[in-house]
């Protein structure tokens, strides 16, 4: 993994973990837990969607590829699925912890741009 990419999902997960506290003192339980689960999810994602293509870039075995792509669509888009009609956290938390997806995509690619 790219040296950039970990400083970048280190920052968020402490930046989260320091804003869950912080709802937590504030009896916010459901948000910060929302948004520990959400952040969580995004990671992953990001994190199998790199590993997607650097299996297929460097043509690596198709089992490899397959077991990849089965983990990320069925398994993890069912559990996203599922917290999302659980109804256990406010939708305006889940949306803030996807904006992590969002920071690791920037993160990942301005660098290569310049």
């Amino acid at each position: 993994m790219d040296e950039t990419l970990k400083r970048a999902i280190n920052l968020i997960a402490l930046t989260v973990a320091v804003a869950s506290v912080i709802l937590i003192a504030a009896n916010r339980l459901s948000w910060a837990t929302g948004l520990l689960v959400s952040t969580a999810w995004s990671i992953i994602n990001f994190l199998l969607l790199i590993n997607i293509f650097g299996i297929a870039m460097l043509r690596k075995s198709k089992k490899a590829l397959l077991a990849v792509l089965f983990i990320k669509f069925p398994v993890l888009y069912l559990i996203g699925y599922l917290i999302l009609v659980s109804g256990l956290f406010p939708v305006s938390s889940i949306l803030t912890g996807l904006i992590a997806l969002i920071v690791l995509g920037a993160v990942t690619i301005w660098p290569k741009q310049a």
